[in-house]
């Protein structure tokens, strides 16, 4: 299948998951080279997507040997690796969603004694609380909570900075470069229900996050709640001998 001059790394990724759901059987892909001239993209392009579907769980990638797969799925979920450290509006872009965001709120208050320890004080300290639901072709995908150290001026260019990138927004403060993640199995209780627009309790992935700058300096915190049956999470576990 050849792609049109406009085709970007997502329509590559997509042809490359369709190559795969139509093959009985494939552990391995072809080179980048014959990818790409297979589907009329340059090499690049054709890597960008590979480290797309790599992202996702969906194949690894070895240094000098290949592309292999890992596993597919043909429903229709969003998967992401969860190893890699992204925004969820990159991750359902990626996918060929349109992200969005609805029941947003914040306001500046006390972070309980828990969330104060993880950010580093001894005392409650004041954060900007953000909350927000998540949603890919306005279809709810997760409930997040944010806690961000609070800094002078800092609701005033929230309040600037629009829907833009949290990511983003905090590379004016302290910028991400990784994160701590604990995962739990919940299952939503009524305020869960009421803000990702359930008719009955469903069983939720929660994702506690204490991300940090490349110094190890706490950048903010943050509960995600993600509906299990509407996103996957993947990992590729690798032996070590």
């Amino acid at each position: 299948m050849k792609l049109t001059n406009r085709s970007l790394s997502s329509q590559v990724k997509e042809a490359i998951v369709a190559m795969i759901n139509e093959s009985s059987f494939m552990s391995k892909l072809p080179s980048e080279n014959k990818l790409a001239a297979q589907l009329g993209v340059s090499r690049n392009t054709v890597r960008e997507a590979l480290k797309i579907l790599e992202n996702q769980g969906l194949v690894i990638l070895r240094h000098g040997i290949g592309t292999f797969v890992t596993s597919y799925n043909s429903n229709d979920n969003i998967r992401y690796n969860i190893a890699q450290l992204d925004s969820t509006t990159k991750i359902l872009a990626e996918h060929g969603y349109v992200p969005g965001t609805k029941s947003a709120s914040h306001d500046i208050r006390k972070a309980n004694e828990r969330i104060s320890t993880e950010l580093g004080s001894d005392s409650p300290m004041d954060v900007l609380y953000i909350e927000r639901v998540r949603t890919a072709d306005d279809v709810p995908i997760v409930f997040v909570e944010d806690y961000i150290p609070y800094q002078d001026g800092m609701m005033e260019k929230f309040e600037e900075n629009g829907n833009a990138s949290l990511f983003r927004f905090l590379d004016k403060y302290t910028p991400v470069s990784f994160s701590s993640c604990s995962i739990h199995a919940v299952l939503s209780d009524e305020r869960l229900m009421d803000k990702l627009c359930l008719d009955e309790p469903k069983a939720l992935l929660l994702l506690q996050q204490m991300h940090y700058s490349a110094q190890g300096v706490p950048a903010f915190y943050s509960d995600s709640y993600f509906l299990t049956d509407r996103l996957e999470f993947n990992i590729i576990r690798r032996f070590i001998d």
